[in-house]
Formats: C-alpha cells, sequence, structure tokens
C-alpha cells in the first residue's frame, strides 16, 4: 500500500519528499542554461550524500551530451530514410537557441546533468536515467498534436527571441508562480502537445523514480516539471500507466490512406482515359507527367543550390515517386546530395552554436540537404498538383 511522501520545500529550487518507510528524496528544480543550476546540484549532491542519482535523461540524450564525436556517428542517409530530418534539424535549432542563452549565463546546456552523472560516479552512487525517451516522446506529440497546432509550436520556437535574457530573469522564472504560469500558457495555446511534453513526461519520471529510490536520493530535473511530479508523487503509478504512455500509436487510417489517394486517382485515371478516352492523348499525358512533375522537382534542388547531380536526380526521381507513397522525391534528392557533400563536423558545431545565418542555410552542408529535401518534394507536389488538370482533360478527352 502506497502512502504519500510528506513534503516540503528545504530551499529554493529544492524539495525534500520524505516516504513513511524512511527513504529521502531530494528533488532538485533547474533551468538547463543555468550556471546557478549546476552549483544547486553540486552542492545538493555534496550535502545529502545521495545513494541514488536520478537525471532526466533517457539513453540517447545521455549519450548525445556525453559522447565527445558524437557527430561522427550520425547517419544522415538512415535519418532522411526514415523521414526523421525534420525533427532532426529541429532539435538543433532548438539546441542553438538553449546555446545563445546559455552563452549570455556563462553557462552549457546539460552542465547540471553532466555534474550529477561525475558526483555520482565519484561517490558510487546508483545513477538511473529516468526520462522517456525522446523519439517516443517527439513522436507521440508529432502523432497526437493538430496539425495547425504544430504550425504554431514551429512558429514560437523560431520566433523566440533571446536578447534581453539575463541569469537573473532566468532565476526568476524558476520561481513556483512564474513556472506556473508558463506551464497555463502553454496548456491553453497547446494543450495536447503541453499533456505529451510535460505532463506525459511529469507521470515517466515520477514512475522511474519511484521504482528506483534509494534510501537518500536526489533527483536532477527540469524545474517545469517540479509542480506536476510533485502532484503525482500523491499516489503510485502503475507500470501498465508508464507503459500507456511510453507507447507510440499508429498512423491513423486516414493518414495512412492520403498518400495512396493521388497516385491513385491519377492511375486509374490514366487507365480509364487509356481504354475510354483517346489513346493517342496517353503518349501526350505521360510526357506532360514526367517533364512537369520532373521540371518544379528539379527547379526545387536548383533554388536550394544543390549538386547538379542531384538536380538531375530529381528530375528522374520525381514522376516515378510520386506515383509511390512510400518513397518521396526529397528522399532521393536528399540521399544523393549527401553523398555528393556529406556533411562535415564543422557543420553541426555551426548550427549548433548558433551562427548560421540566414544565407548560411544555403551554405552549410547539413542544412543544404534539408533545403534540397524539402524544395524537392514541394516541387514534385505541385507538379502533381498541376498534371491533374491535364489528367481530366485527358479523360474527358
Amino acid at each position: 500500500m502506497y502512502s504519500k511522501p510528506k513534503v516540503e520545500e528545504i530551499k529554493q529550487n529544492v524539495h525534500l519528499l520524505t516516504f513513511p518507510d524512511k527513504k529521502k528524496l531530494y528533488l532538485v528544480g533547474t533551468a538547463h542554461v543555468s550556471a546557478a543550476s549546476l552549483e544547486l546540484v553540486s552542492e545538493t549532491i555534496d550535502e545529502y550524500k545521495p545513494d541514488t542519482v536520478c537525471i532526466e535523461l533517457d539513453e540517447q540524450r545521455y549519450k548525445s551530451i556525453m559522447e565527445r564525436n558524437k557527430y561522427e556517428n550520425i547517419d544522415i542517409i538512415e535519418i532522411i530514410k526514415k523521414k526523421q530530418i525534420f525533427f532532426f534539424i529541429g532539435q538543433f535549432i532548438l539546441a542553438s537557441f538553449q546555446k545563445k542563452i546559455s552563452d549570455k549565463t556563462n553557462s552549457r546546456p546539460g552542465e547540471e546533468f553532466k555534474e550529477a552523472i561525475r558526483k555520482a560516479e565519484e561517490s558510487q552512487a546508483r545513477l538511473v536515467l529516468a526520462d522517456r525517451n525522446v523519439g517516443t516522446t517527439l513522436k507521440r506529440a508529432w502523432r497526437l498534436t493538430p496539425f495547425w497546432h504544430k504550425l504554431k509550436l514551429f512558429g514560437a520556437a523560431f520566433a523566440a527571441e533571446d536578447d534581453e535574457i539575463t541569469e537573473e530573469k532566468i532565476e526568476e522564472l524558476k520561481t513556483s508562480n512564474a513556472i506556473d504560469e508558463m506551464v497555463n500558457i502553454f496548456a491553453k495555446d497547446l494543450p495536447i502537445t503541453k499533456n505529451v511534453m510535460i505532463d506525459e513526461r511529469d507521470t515517466y519520471l515520477v514512475s522511474e523514480i519511484q521504482n528506483n529510490l534509494g534510501n537518500v536520493t536526489v533527483a536532477v530535473v527540469g524545474a517545469g516539471h517540479v509542480p506536476g511530479m510533485l502532484k503525482k508523487f500523491e499516489e503510485f503509478i502503475p507500470n501498465e500507466e508508464k507503459d500507456k504512455i511510453n507507447f507510440v500509436p499508429a498512423p491513423s487510417f486516414i493518414s495512412k490512406l492520403i498518400p495512396w489517394i493521388i497516385p491513385g486517382v491519377i492511375i486509374l485515371g490514366f487507365l480509364y482515359g487509356y481504354f475510354y478516352g483517346d489513346r493517342s492523348y496517353a503518349n501526350d499525358f505521360f510526357i506532360y507527367w514526367v517533364i512537369i512533375n520532373g521540371s518544379l522537382s528539379a527547379i526545387g534542388c536548383i533554388l536550394a543550390l544543390s549538386h547538379p547531380l542531384t538536380v538531375i536526380a530529381g528530375f528522374i526521381a520525381a514522376p516515378i515517386t510520386s506515383l509511390n507513397p512510400t518513397i518521396g522525391a526529397g528522399i532521393v534528392t536528399g540521399i544523393v546530395q549527401t553523398f555528393l557533400a556529406k556533411p562535415r563536423v564543422t557543420d553541426f558545431e555551426e548550427i549548433q552554436n548558433g551562427e548560421l545565418g540566414v544565407l548560411g542555410w544555403w551554405r552549410n552542408r547539413l542544412t543544404k540537404i534539408f533545403l534540397v529535401f524539402v524544395l524537392s518534394s514541394i516541387g514534385s507536389m505541385i507538379g502533381t498538383f498541376w498534371a491533374f488538370k491535364y489528367l481530366i482533360k485527358f479523360i474527358n478527352g
């Protein structure tokens, strides 16, 4: 039978949870770009000497902040094949924004976690990676968030200003009133996204901590998770509930069907026109389809300033991939561009450090792959819809 712990705030951003079996949990709320947070983590572990340290990281993020040569092991082609290029570039852009803030506050993103890891190793405390897999979180957010909310989320990320952010303002944002206000704004504007990104992870973090409590445990999490986690600690979270939010929902039937509708209509329309219309028109339509689809995809590659062979690949691939929903023109052109101009470590670092600039998107090899992927896909898509007009004339003819 689970009994809720006694909760008290022993200092700013540190809560002590004392359980009936005398186990103690020190919940430390941090800002990921705050130098003061790093000191708070270090002082808390030194003072209370935990046998268990839990941190708001999963295995993937743990490796990301600990590996020195992390960029050398990234397989861009595999990312393109799995259609994860949007998530991949998005993470780098958000990281660059975080880097700009950390530069202003003389800190580095994730340093408080690295300090907790170092302290745990130094004291031989058990280290628990308590967060849900970042891929699961992003996929759930993407699948569950309505389209217009996705646009709002991306818009907020790219429009964010950091010019006036200081260390003092970051520390103010870690107070309970400020956190509550930010979470409430998030919940009002993007309720489903907030539920996936914050509430579900609160549940997951609490469940992992409850199942891994030592006699003395220090848990290091983002300050935004603390209010929700304290509420969830009032009852034990069964594994079934954690498993439920660790599940990535399959795409809806409609979303699976849509990619097949357009090529299906084109193929059926072509066959109908060929057998019941003017067969001489078939050759004209085929040529029109290849030229308009291939040309617009190639123009997309040109606008991205891609390699000439990538332009040719876009022209050849688009008329074929437009009839195959399992692969898009952008996948082909992105892979070709990667082979011809593989991103360098400096390309990753330029994005990470926020040094890119608008024109840099066409110069940086990594973002150029993204532009090739997007613009060639858009060109092929426009060509497909443009061809409909000719298809209808062909059917009626």
